[in-house]
Order: C-alpha cells, then structure tokens, then sequence
C-alpha cells in the first residue's frame, strides 16, 4: 500500500490538471518561497535551516466557500548547526534532504480574503547530504538509504489575499512516520542514543493565483430622498 498512495496522488494531479484546460472552475497556482526546517531527534534544535520552495499546483472548488488543491513542489528541508568551536571536531552540522512534494488540502476561504485548510503531503527524497564537523559523512546518500525515501506529512495552512491575485501563504508541516531511526551521541553525555528522525518545519511563500475569477464587490450605497 505504501509504494501504491504515491502512484495515486500523482494520478489525482494529472486529472486536475487535465480538467484545468476545460473548467474555468478550477483555479491555477504559481508557488514561490522558503522553508524554515528542523528534524527532530538528530539533537540540533531550533528552525535553523533554510531552503527554497517552489512549483505550481491546482485549485478546484467543491461547495460554496470550500475548495480542494494539489500542488507539486520542489522542496528543500533538513537540518543546521553553525560552527561552535575553534578546532577540528567544530561542533557544525548540516543535513540537507531535498524532496518533490504533492501536497494535497481541503480549505474554507471567508469573504475571498483570508484561507485556512488543512491536509497531507506526500514526499520523495531526490537528494541527501549530511556534514559533521565540516566533514561529509560519505555514509549518508540516496543509494545508502540511510533516510527514507517516502516521507507523508500532515499540515495546517493560513493564506492571506495580499493584492489582486497574489497570496500571502504560512504553512507547518510534520512527518507522520519516520524518516529515519539512527545512533546518535547525546551531547549531553556523550553516550550513542538509538533517535527517530522527523522532518518538521515552517514554509512561507508566495502564490500568485491564474484563472481566478472573483466575486464582484457590491458597494451599498445611500439613498438621499429629497422628496
């Protein structure tokens, strides 16, 4: 069942996609932004890793104020730690997991302004690359599936309408399963620790909506009788 959902959800896309070209229901979206990411359980703390996000996806609504996306995305997450010390073991570190994403969300838009939505995203590790200390850890790579290559995520989302056609997006994002389980040193004590490893991260971004159609605005207006 894990190998069949992916094969599913890029289906799904393919037919939003293909019915893009014969609604005007459906809506079209150009994404831009960037990721501030973590992953839990490798003992470097805090959003300090940032990459980039970008795709496009598609908007289909189904009832009234509720609509139903997808999206595919290039995304780049992972994990950072700064240099600490001045000698050869400096305490750095460096995690970069790159994935394409489908996302896939069901919103409510009030008064074509302001969105929330929640949903799931499926993900496919296409690049991983891990530095210790300013070293690469040879070890670490797609073909050593020292992570695994499918990540699902469940997310909640906030857009706000910014100008015309453009949107202003926050989104948090968490692994549902792991995406790795690995011996670590505890920094605290300095004993290997058995952790499992969790993408978890922030996405800013901008989308500029195509194909959109908005509800005229009535403006009420006050009538004087002079009579």
């Amino acid at each position: 069942m894990k190998n069949t959902l992916p094969h599913i959800v890029l289906v799904l896309l393919l037919l939003l996609v293909n019915s893009l070209g014969y609604s005007q229901l459906f809506k079209g979206e150009i994404i831009g932004g960037i990721n501030r990411s973590q992953v839990d359980g490798d003992f470097q703390y805090r959003f300090k890793k940032t990459g980039l996000e970008g795709g496009v996806g598609v908007v289909a609504p189904i009832y009234k104020n509720w609509s139903l996306s997808l999206e595919t995305l290039y995304s780049q997450k992972g994990s950072k730690q700064k240099r600490m010390y001045d000698d050869s073991l400096d305490g750095s570190y460096k995690l970069r997991l790159n994935y394409v994403s489908v996302p896939f969300m069901i919103q409510y838009t009030d008064r074509d302004v302001v969105s929330a939505g929640v949903g799931f995203s499926y993900n496919r590790l296409v690049f991983v690359e891990e530095h210790k200390d300013g070293y690469k850890v040879d070890s670490v790579s797609i073909l050593t599936k020292v992570f695994d290559l499918d990540d699902w995520q469940a997310f909640g989302d906030v857009r706000v309408r910014v100008y015309n056609n453009l949107i202003l997006n926050a989104r948090y994002s968490y692994s549902v399963d792991r995406i790795a389980n690995r011996m670590m040193i505890n920094p605290e004590n300095g004993r290997p620790e058995e952790r499992d490893f969790y993408n978890n991260l922030w996405t800013f971004r901008l989308i500029y909506m195509i194909n959109e159609k908005r509800p005229e605005r009535i403006e009420k207006r006050k009538i004087t009788d002079n009579d």
